[in-house]
C-alpha cells in the first residue's frame, strides 16, 4: 500500500518489521468506552493489502476491516469505523438482555467490551463469549474434576433459537457429552415418551407456544452419539448430533419431514438404519 495514500487520508504513518500501521486521531469526535465511560481518541490500524484492521485499544479489536479504495477522506473512516463501534455496542446491549431472560449473568469486559457468561449444567462449566456481531461461540468448556473438555471450544450457536436456560444447558450437556446430565435410576425426575403417551394417550396436543425437548441416547456400530431436539415454534425443530469427539451435526427440520431418529442419523453417518440403535437412559457411555 502506498504510503502517501494513507497520509493524504489523515492517517499517520509509521512503518517497521512487522508491516505498516496507520494512526486516526479522533480527538475531534472521540469514540465513547460505555463501561468506562473514557474517550477512545486514537485508533491504530493494521495496514493488510487494501484493508484497515483495527488492532488498538482493544475496545476496537475485531471489527469490520475498512476498505482503503472506497475512501475519499478522514471523515469516511471516522464514519465507518463509529458505525462499526456502535453496531458492536448494540450487539452487547441485545444479547445482555437476552442472557437476562434466560437467567444468565451478561459480564462486558471493561477494556475489551467482550461479551460472556457462563453456563453451569451439573459439573459441567461452558463460557460463552460473542464476537462483535453478537454471536455466540464456546470459548472454554470445563468439568469441575476433569479438566478441559477435548474440543469443546469454538462451537458457535444462535443464542435467540433457546427460549429457556434447560434448552440451552440441555443442548450444551448433550454437545459436549456431560455425564451429569443423565439421569439417575432414581427419582431424579425421568420422563419417557412412552410414560406421557400411556398417561395422556396418543391424542393430547402439545400448545404452539410451548416448548418441547427431547434427548435420545444411541449406539451406531459400537460407537456412542447422542441426538438432541428443541423445538424453536410450531412445528419447526431444531436438531443436534453429538459424538464422542463433539458437534457431527447441528440444523432445523420440519417435524413433518423428519423421517425418525435412525433414519436421519444414518443419513447423516452414511450408514444403514439397522446400524443405529436406540438405547435407554441407564446404557453405559463409552
Amino acid at each position: 500500500m502506498d504510503t502517501a495514500r494513507l497520509e493524504g487520508l489523515g492517517l499517520q504513518v509509521r512503518e517497521d518489521v512487522a508491516g505498516i500501521e496507520a494512526v486516526l486521531d479522533l480527538e475531534s469526535s472521540p469514540l465513547v468506552n460505555p463501561v468506562t465511560k473514557a474517550f477512545i481518541a486514537e485508533v491504530t490500524f493494521q495496514v493488510m493489502g487494501d484493508r484497515l484492521i483495527p488492532i488498538s485499544p482493544a475496545a476496537v479489536v475485531g471489527l469490520a476491516p475498512i476498505l482503503i479504495g472506497a475512501l475519499s477522506d478522514v471523515a469516511d473512516i471516522e464514519a465507518l469505523l463509529s458505525d462499526a463501534f456502535n453496531e458492536h455496542i448494540f450487539h452487547v446491549q441485545r444479547r445482555s438482555a437476552e442472557l437476562q431472560v434466560l437467567g444468565l449473568a451478561p459480564r462486558v469486559d471493561q477494556d475489551t467490551l467482550e461479551l460472556t457468561t457462563e453456563v453451569v449444567e451439573g459439573d459441567l462449566t461452558v463460557l460463552l463469549a460473542a464476537d462483535r456481531l453478537g454471536n455466540f461461540r464456546i470459548a472454554r468448556a470445563q468439568r469441575e474434576k476433569g479438566g478441559d473438555v477435548s474440543g469443546g471450544a469454538g462451537h458457535t450457536l444462535e443464542l435467540s433459537e433457546f427460549r429457556e436456560r434447560a434448552a440451552l444447558t440441555g443442548y450444551l450437556a448433550a454437545l459436549l457429552g456431560e455425564p451429569a446430565s443423565r439421569p439417575q435410576p432414581a427419582g431424579a425426575g425421568l420422563v419417557r415418551f412412552s410414560d406421557i403417551v400411556e398417561k395422556f394417550g396418543a391424542e393430547s396436543l402439545v400448545p404452539p407456544r410451548s416448548s418441547l425437548e427431547l434427548l435420545a441416547q444411541l449406539q451406531v456400530e459400537g460407537r456412542p452419539y447422542r441426538f438432541a431436539a428443541a423445538r424453536v415454534a410450531g412445528r419447526t425443530f431444531r436438531g443436534l448430533l453429538a459424538g464422542a469427539q463433539g458437534k457431527v451435526w447441528a440444523g432445523r427440520f420440519e417435524l413433518d419431514e423428519f423421517p425418525g431418529i435412525a433414519r436421519m442419523v444414518a443419513a447423516l453417518l452414511k450408514v444403514r438404519p439397522e446400524a443405529v440403535r436406540l438405547v435407554g437412559p441407564d446404557a453405559p457411555q463409552e
